[in-house]
């Protein structure tokens, strides 16, 4: 193989630059892995976002539970929705849509309680 670029046919130079950005990929999963950012990002903490204290945050608490229930409701009848309009013939689609709402609500109860608790410390609640 010649390593001259003008010399080189077409076919060789799609190898070459195929085996230089697999190398170039393998050395970024190894970085990562070894870096441990290759773990699942759902494993990864919840971020809670903590403002200044107000006169409204045991309200504001008790509507984003009820926000984040009836966010999970509609959007399981928006997936059974779907099911049954389009006569989908595997319900694996609305099975992964299913697994991620109950995902999303069990971290955002986590949220909330992360904050009921920081409310609690306030002596807010």
């Amino acid at each position: 193989m010649n390593f001259d670029p003008l010399k080189q046919s077409l076919a060789e130079r799609v190898i070459t630059t195929a085996i230089i950005v697999i190398a170039v990929l393998l050395l970024l999963a190894l970085i990562g892995w070894c870096t441990g950012r290759w773990e699942d990002k759902a494993q990864a903490q919840s971020l809670v976002l903590i403002l200044p204290p107000s006169k409204w945050d045991a309200k504001m608490l008790e509507l984003d539970k009820q926000a984040l229930d009836e966010a999970y409701v509609a959007k399981i009848k928006h997936i059974f929705d779907i099911y049954v309009r389009e006569g989908l013939t595997s319900p694996e689609g609305p099975m992964k849509g299913h697994a991620n709402a109950q995902r999303a609500y069990v971290e955002g109860q986590k949220a909330l309680e992360a904050r009921e608790k920081e409310l609690e410390h306030r002596g807010l609640k």
